[in-house]
């Protein structure tokens, strides 16, 4: 998968020159622990953060050409997994899903929908009241997940309810969480 990475390594660019790689590999590490490794899993992993890319005309002939490790049909495959994250059908599908979830779902999360609040308008009230508003876990996810899941809620949930007390443009100490 070595070549893989190195293939798809700029292609994790975002505009602002930040690399969302260390994100994939972050959501990949947590789905390796959800599902058996297979090569679907490891395909799902890697391709899931470039969304629609492999469906766009020249892009699934590219990765075959550059990169001799992957078919075009396993690309396919994973294309077709990625579009089904939102309802997953197969293991790998399921634990990558679950592990965007729980990835997203704690302090980690919570601290990036923080920094992004202030350049789309929010107040951190606004993102931590919807911080503390519990989802249900999906009919999709099993024990173990909803189980890590919910771990993951209750502590972002124990953040915004301290940078709520704490008002605006303060943020608590690390030892409120008991993380220092």
């Amino acid at each position: 998968m070595v070549d893989l990475i190195g293939f798809l390594r700029p292609l994790y660019q975002d505009l602002d020159g930040i690399s969302r790689l260390d994100a994939a590999l972050r959501v990949g590490a947590i789905a390796q622990r959800l599902a058996p490794p297979s090569r679907e899993l490891e395909l799902l992993i890697l391709f899931h953060p470039l969304g629609n890319w492999l469906d766009k005309v020249g892009n699934l002939s590219r990765v075959t050409l550059a990169v001799g490790e992957v078919t075009g049909n396993e690309l396919r495959r994973t294309a077709a997994s990625i579009k089904r994250l939102d309802a997953p059908v197969t293991a790998a599908e399921r634990a990558v899903a679950a592990a965007i979830l729980i990835d997203g779902a704690g302090v980690r999360g919570f601290a990036e929908r923080l920094s992004r609040a202030r350049r789309e308008g929010s107040s951190i009230a606004e993102v931590c009241s919807e911080a503390l508003r519990e989802e249900q876990a999906p009919d999709w996810l099993d024990d173990r997940g909803a189980e890590w899941l919910q771990r993951r809620r209750t502590s972002r949930a124990r953040m915004a309810e301290a940078a709520e007390g704490c008002g605006v443009g303060s943020m608590p100490s690390p030892q409120t969480f008991g993380l220092a």
